[in-house]
């Protein structure tokens, strides 16, 4: 494994069916060629993901999803991306016969998107090509919002590309579109009412295929720690013996918890969004910690997608 800042030497290894860690503006990504079938393989394998969860295929410019989604595009894919675009949206629409089967899982849509981030615009263009992309974790695992986060994951990839900070924190919302407009598959820090601003939202997903996932992140159990984790409720005063606390304001003082961490100050959503999963992964790297308790926040606004991650890492703890 490589790490290192060089673009061209990432790009390459991307065009010759490599693996590719990069960051985005969400978390870090695992990248490989889309069009490549063989490359991208090579990330379930990696990941240790099962073949039947979709990846996201990356963009760096609007032109690029002519050859990803089949005719007729819908008219919701130019609105949403005039509105989003570069940014943390994800569209699924169905796909062109060019897109390999394995990205996404038999399906016949295919999610894409285009990062803002600067690092992840760099390799797309260097690259030539669409990268297929999920977090750079082991599946089921803390997604990387820091290069370090990935190399304690993942050994066996080509090159760790370090690049500016991640700032969101979270993975990309996911809208799946039709005719009638636009359904929501996963929450992200664009929320239902961001989105009502430019297309209708369905009450139903009008791409929904029965016995498949049609996005990343639907599992009950996704983005956990290997500690248990225990959602944290608020009769609470005192905490079993090596616990660790991730709290979302300073209002509390938790003499009883072994390790804090404090994820804002003031409870500002973006804020706690942006160092969720850098909470996660400070307490499952902590030698002290034997189980974690984490604050629920409102679910309103990107609250709903702060804890859709938090209910997934807490899930098999129940």
């Amino acid at each position: 494994m490589i790490i290192g800042e060089n673009i061209k030497q990432a790009a390459l290894i991307i065009r010759e069916g490599g693996l590719v860690a990069f960051p985005t503006e969400t978390v870090y990504g695992l990248g490989a060629n889309a069009l490549n079938p063989m490359a991208v393989a090579k990330i379930f394998e990696a990941k240790q993901r099962p073949s039947f969860d979709p990846l996201i295929v990356h963009i760096h410019h609007f032109d690029e999803i002519y050859a990803l989604f089949s005719s007729p595009i819908s008219h919701w894919v130019q609105k949403l991306a005039e509105a989003f675009w570069p940014g943390p949206l994800t569209i699924v629409h169905k796909k062109s016969t060019s897109v390999p089967h394995i990205v996404t899982s038999g399906l016949e849509t295919v999610a894409v998107r285009m990062p803002s981030h600067p690092t992840a615009i760099a390799l797309l263009k260097a690259s030539e090509c669409a990268i297929a992309a999920p977090s750079a974790n082991r599946f089921g695992q803390i997604s990387p919002t820091e290069a370090s986060h990935v190399t304690k994951q993942l050994q066996d990839i080509d090159y760790v590309l370090l690049g500016e900070k991640v700032t969101l924190g979270i993975e990309s919302t996911v809208v799946s579109v039709a005719d009638e407009g636009c359904f929501i598959l996963r929450p992200g820090v664009i929320t239902a009412e961001d989105l009502e601003k430019v297309v209708p939202l369905c009450s139903h997903n009008p791409n929904e295929t029965i016995g498949s996932l049609s996005s990343p992140g639907l599992l009950h159990s996704h983005y956990a720690p290997t500690k248990p984790m225990y959602l944290l409720d608020n009769t609470m005063d005192i905490l079993p013996p090596h616990s660790g606390i991730i709290v979302h304001t300073n209002k509390k003082n938790w003499n009883t918890a072994q390790a804090i961490f404090i994820t804002s100050q003031n409870g500002d959503k973006k804020e706690i969004a942006s160092n969720l999963f850098a909470a996660f992964h400070t307490m499952e790297d902590n030698k002290a910690i034997q189980q974690i308790f984490i604050e629920p926040v409102e679910e309103n606004g990107i609250g709903i997608a702060i804890m859709d991650r938090i209910k997934k890492a807490v899930f098999k703890y129940k």
